[in-house]
């Protein structure tokens, strides 16, 4: 991979982040929704709106929408030059279920409506798209909890069982992503470090002009993000944190055309809400820094089925008495 040297620094980065705690006070929401019990399942929902507003769009190839929670999806730019102006919703569902108490499974789906307005010397332009984006399988394992000489650590993946992307012919396993979050608790303050890779395989163009390449590299991305969380009291959470994000150039095959890699920061802001026992709401809002990234406004719903599990604040003081007895 092009990107060796950058996985090793995310690595380094992820595991030389020695935060420790114990975790036995009432946690914050934004904790509380990162795994799923075991033999339960958890339904996630969510509806993000993405705008961004570009110029000279011939050399950037594509945007990245980032829709938390480890999951980034991208949008081809319109291959001209100008301004253009892009409103995109992004409607989310996603089901996982606990496998043991550390492991979790899910399948997630991603539909998009997107209009793109184009302003080129005096004449305007727009164009419209409707789809089923992607679905995908996700993993996740709780890595260390409660750990006296380790951070708390989860570790998850995400690879694309479909994916039909505008512009390119849909495909199977398009792409693969990894990450691992490191976080620690030291009631009300949540404290957490963010690492993810995605890696994508080649693509194939819808239609090709004349002597333009058929298939193109999709340049991988790499980010890294923190964020602080404050448990305002046991129902709201607020979070705030920073990002940043490196993404490769595009290549064509057989072709000389190359884009150039691009890094982009940005400010992210959210709130999490316990509605019931069962439902958590959660809003997050990501916005650009730097570059041309846009930004993308998210309001999600995390819901329990089943049988509800012991309230968290109450397994973490049992695991509290464990420790007392033992020592």
């Amino acid at each position: 991979m092009r990107y060796d040297p950058y996985i090793r620094a995310a690595i380094t980065i992820v595991i030389g982040c020695t935060f420790s705690s114990a975790c036995y006070a009432d946690l914050p929401l934004t904790i509380e929704s990162l795994t799923t019990d075991k033999g339960r399942f958890k339904l996630d929902t969510a509806i993000s709106y993405f705008n961004q507003n570009s110029s000279n769009l011939l050399s950037q190839g594509s945007s990245v929408i980032d829709l938390g929670n480890g999951s980034i999806i991208s949008i081809p730019n319109l291959p001209i030059e100008g301004t253009v102006n892009t409103d995109t919703i992004v409607g989310t569902i996603g089901l996982r279920y606990g496998i043991s108490e550390a492991w979790e499974l899910g399948i997630k789906a991603n539909g998009i409506a997107l209009e793109q307005r184009q302003e080129n010397e005096g004449k305007v332009s727009s164009q419209n798209d409707t789809r089923l984006q992607d679905v995908s399988l996700t993993t996740q394992y709780q890595f260390t909890k409660n750990n006296k000489s380790l951070p708390d650590s989860l570790v998850f993946s995400e690879l694309s069982l479909y994916d039909n992307t505008s512009g390119f012919k849909t495909k199977t396993a398009s792409s693969i992503t990894v990450g691992s979050t490191v976080y620690t608790v030291n009631d009300p303050i949540a404290l957490s470090l963010t690492g993810i890779y995605q890696h994508n395989n080649d693509r194939s163009l819808v239609s090709v002009p004349e002597s333009f390449p058929d298939q193109v590299d999709i340049g991988n991305v790499l980010s890294v993000s923190g964020s602080v969380a404050f448990a305002v009291n046991s129902d709201i959470t607020l979070n705030t944190g920073v990002g940043w994000r490196m993404i490769e150039g595009d290549e064509f095959f057989d072709s000389e055309i190359d884009r150039a890699t691009r890094t982009e920061t940005s400010l992210n802001l959210g709130m999490a809400y316990a509605l019931t026992e069962r439902s958590n709401l959660t809003a997050n809002l990501r916005t650009d820094v730097s570059g041309d990234s846009g930004s993308t406004l998210s309001l999600g719903m995390t819901t329990k089925l089943g049988k509800l599990p012991p309230p968290i604040s109450q397994q973490y003081r049992k695991h509290k008495e464990r420790n007392n007895l033992d020592n």
